[in-house]
């Protein structure tokens, strides 16, 4: 930790020489400049602008302390101030304390009173420099959560390295209707109430966890992302809350999305990722009313439907469909019917989305609002709504078939074949056919590690052999396995190896 740094301001000599010994003696500080008035004292600061203190006398000839402190505080100084004054000396004391001075030692000094001071004021500065370093890295945590959104590369994971170890939960808050309350209100209304749920928000995350546990930034326009390090895996709770009451205390309306418990924070993208198609997979009952209206018959064939993608048991699947077809295709209720059936896919869509790839999950969200056009006649609705769901159920069925004990070995195989490559876990997991989350917790289950140690140990067997058996530079065996990065790399095999990639190579040869 950085000294305090005293300035000396006194104009006795022998006074000015024992306050410099004894300064100069204590563990935790150093004397950055000793001068006989202020106007010496200003010019020294001026010329470094480093100092913490000022421990000055107020009766010296040129400039006196006051006048001092007066224009240290017009030049920028930010530190404080410790005041040397005699018995006689209140009337100037008074003045001292009113320019907000910390502290005023009378004449002769007590040295272990200065002693003790200097060490509260040292204190102080290593508190107040935790404070900014940790503001700083917030802000720079900050950076990179927004920046990752829709990222999830393995060939850099750095930014996991600016978090603390442990278990995250993620959740997003998303505003309803923004975009039709920013048109019909006044915009400076609108700001103001959008300023008014930031401020609440602040709040009641702060009454939950401590300013370094948690996170949250304006994603997309439109919601709040939101990371939390906790060991409470019913968070969940806590955040359907937060959203009712920023609903009741503003005009906006905001819903929590399920969140997910990242035992690796490294899953964040692909997190935050599926949170957003699970929003947009929200069934939107309002649109089709209840089920009442349609006969007992379609009823039960819709709760087939739903039971077979929830279990993922799809024996009654065939029966149910033509059923439906037979119930549905005569009503001649095109719009009804097309609500009806698009709510119920995308019920269907949201209960399997956690164990589809991302890209399947959205290609088949698109895919339903086409074969559920009002466009469509009621036949044709409901042939390509019975088509949809058996392309569904087939996604499912594959992915239950590559859900596997071979699926982390083909996992390996391809994470080997690619070591070079900028990985990233959505090509891993699209390459076993899984979702990102679910497939990153099934390798860590089998294999008792995580998709990114792994990764970072293949790397580094294979930089080792690099190293080892070639005279490639450090730069270019960083690139042949994934690290685009040198110093990153470096910084990696050290901390794994004990060695720098050079004296790696030097003890091998």
């Amino acid at each position: 930790m950085e000294d305090l740094r005293v300035i000396i301001v006194e104009d006795e000599y022998r006074i000015r020489q024992g306050l410099e010994r004894l300064i100069t003696s204590h563990p935790h500080c150093t004397v950055n400049g000793v001068y006989s008035n202020g106007q010496e004292a200003i010019d020294g600061w001026e010329r470094t602008k480093a100092a913490d203190v000022v421990l000055t006398d107020i009766k010296m000839p040129v400039m006196d302390g006051l006048t001092l402190i007066q224009s240290l505080k017009s030049a920028g100084y930010t530190g404080d101030y410790l005041v040397l004054s005699g018995f006689d000396d209140f009337e100037y004391v008074q003045q001292a304390l009113r320019n907000k001075v910390n502290d005023y030692l009378l004449k002769p000094i007590d040295r272990k009173q200065l002693q003790k001071r200097l060490l509260e004021l040292y204190e102080k500065k290593q508190e107040q420099q935790k404070q900014l370093i940790s503001e700083k890295q917030k802000q720079e945590q900050l950076h990179v959560l927004r920046a990752i959104s829709g990222e999830s590369s393995l060939a850099g994971q750095q930014w996991t390295e600016m978090f603390p170890e442990g278990m995250y939960f993620t959740c997003q808050l998303f505003v309803l209707d923004f975009y039709q309350q920013k048109s019909k209100r006044d915009l400076v209304r609108f700001h103001q109430e959008l300023s008014n749920v930031i401020r609440l928000l602040e709040t009641e995350l702060s009454a939950q966890w401590s300013d370094q546990d948690f996170w949250w930034w304006w994603d997309q326009e439109r919601s709040f992302g939101l990371l939390v390090h906790t060991d409470n895996a019913n968070s969940s709770e806590l955040f359907e809350e937060l959203a009712k009451t920023l609903s009741h205390r503003t005009f906006f309306q905001l819903i929590a999305s399920a969140g997910q418990v990242l035992q690796d924070l490294e899953l964040l993208p692909s997190a935050l990722e599926t949170e957003h198609i699970e929003m947009k997979l929200r069934p939107k009952i309002a649109e089709i009313g209840s089920t009442e209206a349609y006969s007992r018959s379609v009823q039960d064939d819709l709760s087939t439907l739903r039971f077979a993608f929830k279990q993922l048991l799809f024996e009654k699947l065939d029966s149910a469909l033509t059923s439906l077809q037979k119930e549905l295709s005569s009503l001649q209720q095109v719009e009804r019917t097309a609500a009806l059936l698009q709510s119920t896919g995308i019920e269907m869509l949201h209960d399997v989305s956690r164990r589809l790839p991302v890209t399947e999950v959205n290609n088949m969200l698109q895919r339903l609002g086409k074969h559920t056009s009002r466009s469509l006649s009621e036949t044709e609705l409901v042939q390509a709504f019975e088509n949809w769901t058996r392309t569904l159920a087939n996604l499912c069925i594959r992915s239950q078939k590559q859900s596997d004990q071979t699926a982390v070995e083909r996992a390996k195989v391809f994470i080997q074949n690619h070591l070079q490559d900028s990985i990233t876990i959505e090509q891993v997991a699209g390459h076993v056919y899984m979702n990102p989350t679910y497939f990153c917790a099934y390798f860590k289950k089998h294999t008792n590690e995580t998709v990114l140690h792994y990764v970072t140990k293949q790397r580094l067997e294979l930089a080792k052999q690099l190293l080892e058996d070639t005279d490639e530079k450090v730069a270019e065996v960083s690139e042949a396995v994934g690290y685009q990065d040198q110093k990153y790399f470096t910084k990696i095999f050290k901390k794994h190896t004990g060695f720098s990639p050079s004296e790696y190579r030097r003890t091998r040869r």
